[in-house]
């Protein structure tokens, strides 16, 4: 894990060093992930494509046993089904792959952004277990974790007093350790904030916008998903609790992105960009297949009884001559 964790770190410092801003080297970053799975995003719009055009024929099954409800029917229209979904090559569990793929990303990513001394810098454990003892113990700075001489935070907290007040007296402590330029450490700053990218949003801060607006594009990008994907006839049964659902999964990444550093919320921001854009232009270049009612089965003709009139009703009465 610390390989890869180095891997994407050696990746983000590289952008870092091109850009000159941590921010861009961020967006870079996403974006270069973005392209990498940009096949999965192309096969999950075909799988939906797929799943649509197949629709009114797995319908046609369901309604072939409609009203039975007995669990050997039930298993004769599900074997029906698969066998359909075989024939024609689709995979009903295919949309969930890239989902799976960019969690992993996600949490190296994570680990990267929190640790810059560490996979980014590339310093040592015992460089970063002395400049959290030399900012604890000389420096009389409150909030970072240190037990035994041994630092058990997040590197990225330790990053915002790196500052010019406080480096000669972190070389000083080190010693033969290393030294400590403040010129390769990462930019954090923002609006003037030298290390607005290392902390965390609060409400009393300009950050909270950081929060917020993650929250408003994971309500619009799920909005964008159920729009432009096909949505199973199910799923638009539950829409009250998929509903639910989408407001939860925001509020979720809402509190998240204030318990992070600023860095980290900035991140899953312009995935969440970038993410709606891919799914927009796929739409476009793939479009779902235009639905339509399924048609009804021709209705039998009733043959209208044909009836003989009587031979009395057909005759008039007779004519009386005066």
């Amino acid at each position: 894990m610390q390989f890869i964790n180095k891997f994407f770190g050696s990746i983000l410092s590289a952008f870092d060093s091109f850009t000159g801003h941590y921010l861009l080297a961020i967006f870079i970053f996403a974006l270069l992930i973005k392209l990498i799975l940009l096949p999965f995003g192309i096969k999950q719009q075909k799988n939906s494509v797929k799943q649509a055009k197949l629709r009114p024929r797995e319908m046609a099954i369901r309604s072939k046993y409609k009203g039975r409800t007995d669990q050997p029917t039930q298993q004769k229209m599900q074997s029906e089904i698969m066998e359909l979904y075989q024939k024609e090559g689709y995979n009903p569990a295919g949309g969930c792959l890239p989902m799976l793929i960019q969690l992993p990303i996600i949490v190296i990513l994570y680990n990267v952004i929190i640790s810059p001394l560490k996979y980014i810098c590339g310093y040592t454990a015992e460089m970063i277990n002395g400049i959290a003892n030399y900012l604890v113990n000389t420096a009389g700075i409150t909030g970072i974790t240190v037990k035994d001489g041994v630092f058990s935070g997040r590197d990225i907290d330790l990053v915002k007093y790196i500052t010019e007040e406080h480096l000669a007296g972190i070389n000083e402590s080190l010693g033969e350790l290393g030294t400590v330029v403040l010129e390769e450490l990462p930019n954090f700053s923002f609006f003037g904030d030298p290390t607005a990218l290392a902390q965390n949003p609060t409400w009393t801060s300009w950050l909270v916008l950081v929060p917020l607006l993650n929250f408003g594009f994971t309500l619009l990008s799920q909005f964008i998903t159920r729009k432009l994907t096909f949505q199973p006839m199910q799923d638009q049964q539950n829409q009250p609790s998929m509903k639910i659902m989408t407001i939860m999964m925001s509020g979720m990444t809402l509190y998240i992105a204030f318990v992070v550093p600023a860095a980290i919320g900035i991140y899953w921001l312009l995935n969440n960009l970038l993410g709606m854009l891919q799914q927009i232009i796929l739409a476009k270049t793939m479009p779902l297949p235009k639905s339509s009612p399924p048609a009804k089965p021709p209705k039998a003709r009733k043959r209208r009884a044909r009836t003989k009139t009587p031979a009395s009703l057909n005759t008039f009465p007779p004519i009386v001559k005066t």
